[in-house]
């Protein structure tokens, strides 16, 4: 894919968003852990807020933000707005995905206030720093799909700020169905929807894949971004007429959004590789996560079980995303670091022979990175499903490993590239 030098944010922008997001996922399993007896018996606790806002905001929305600065102008071929606002972006975002989740926890109250505002600055500033090079035409369908997921996530900071205040003033009542519409926007509308169009991008250029059509997508991309607005309305204004063609929209995008995940995987002319066993394990979770949503939508269950299905669809959707995330930061951190790491003039590795994207990554890691992150998050979501704590606090506990084996694994093999550099150039 070119890259044009001009385009590409100072690699500082995307590796602070992910090295950040590194830390917020193992805080996000801890946060898990410990409220993983308010999530089962009463998932609107504020402690079980808290713990949920950790995952969204201090891990997924920072990586994916992170991403998004890089992906976005490198695709479009036209650089961000201003380096500068994307740095503010990344303090402010840090703080929105801690202010907010401390609010929640244990106040005072004024925090979740502050995290809200400090949250729809943040995320007005990064919607008018990627509007540059989202406002480029005829770029495909990752591009199409980016201009809604920013809109969406506009839209789910929206919700936030309301919520954040109203808790104040309770002028706005916070029923379980609204609460879920400001859940489902942000998880399928922001986070799904994005990972949905830049996948169009990453999967054939990771797998040397040419597809003789690539409709799949785009009728993912489509379908997802229609279906969220009317799921979101129904469920806003407990509307089933409504919810139901927006819900059968999204689950038919992301079918086809795996139907596109085969047909790349069948026209590839690169080998599997670590990648794809994230991608495989996050796609078995999508699948996981629509059985659940279809389950809480049909079955005539009383309202304690309905609650256990859609707190389980929501912790698999997190699954979904959150391997995704991971597997692809296994590739792009190592890219975006070798050719930093070119351009400061380290040109070998430990071995003495010419840098390699495999001197900055312990494979090894990576392999047991996989294990733990998929068994953390399966178990994550079975507590959910059978209401057990403690089956829960496990699955917490082990995502919070998957953090610091993915964060330590990806920040020393760089540094240890620098030393290796350092010392050949001395010799």
């Amino acid at each position: 894919m070119p890259v044009p030098g001009e385009s590409v944010p100072p690699p500082s922008v995307p590796l602070s968003f992910l090295a950040a997001a590194g830390l917020g996922l193992s805080l996000f399993g801890l946060a898990v852990w410990f409220a993983a007896d308010r999530i089962v018996t009463s998932p609107a606790h504020p402690g079980a807020l808290a713990a949920v806002h950790v995952g969204m905001l201090a891990f997924l929305t920072t990586a994916v933000l992170g991403a998004a600065h890089q992906f976005t102008p490198v695709v479009a071929r036209r650089p961000l707005r201003s380096v500068t606002v994307a740095r503010v972006t990344f303090v402010g975002m840090v703080a929105t995905a801690w202010l907010l989740p401390s609010g929640f926890a244990h106040g005072p109250e004024s925090l979740v206030a502050a995290g809200g505002v400090t949250g729809a600055v943040t995320v007005l500033l990064a919607a008018w720093n990627l509007s540059g090079p989202l406002s480029v035409r005829g770029r495909g369908v990752p591009l199409a799909g980016l201009r809604l997921s920013v809109t969406y996530l506009v839209a789910t900071v929206a919700f936030g700020v309301v919520y954040a205040f109203d808790r104040q003033a309770a002028w706005f009542p916070l029923l379980p169905h609204r609460v879920l519409a400001h859940a489902h926007v942000g998880l399928l509308g922001w986070l799904g929807l994005t990972y949905v169009a830049v996948a169009e991008k990453l999967w054939p250029m990771f797998l040397l894949a040419h597809r003789p059509r690539a409709r799949e997508g785009a009728w993912a991309v489509g379908l997802v971004g229609a279906g969220v607005p009317l799921l979101a309305a129904g469920l806003l204004f407990a509307a089933p007429a409504v919810a139901w063609p927006g819900g059968l929209a999204v689950g038919a995008g992301l079918v086809c959004h795996l139907v596109s995940l085969v047909q790349v995987v069948r026209h590839r002319r690169r080998p599997l590789e670590l990648l794809h066993g994230f991608l495989f394990a996050s796609a078995a979770f999508l699948v996981v996560a629509v059985a659940f949503g279809a389950a809480a939508a049909l079955l005539p269950v009383d309202t304690p079980t309905r609650t256990r299905l859609v707190t389980a669809e929501v912790a698999a959707l997190a699954a979904w995303l959150g391997l995704a995330v991971i597997g692809h930061a296994h590739k792009i951190v190592p890219f975006i670091a070798y050719k930093a790491l070119r351009a400061r003039g380290v040109t070998t590795g430990r071995s003495g022979r010419p840098l390699l994207f495999a001197d900055l990554l312990h494979r090894p890691t990576a392999r047991l990175t996989l294990a733990v992150a998929a068994a953390g998050y399966l178990l994550a979501v079975a507590g959910a499903a059978a209401a057990s704590r403690d089956v829960l606090a496990v699955g917490g506990a082990t995502v919070a490993a998957a953090g610091v084996l993915v964060t330590a694994n990806l920040a020393i093999g760089p540094r240890r590239a620098v030393r290796a550099g350092g010392a050949a150039t001395s010799s």
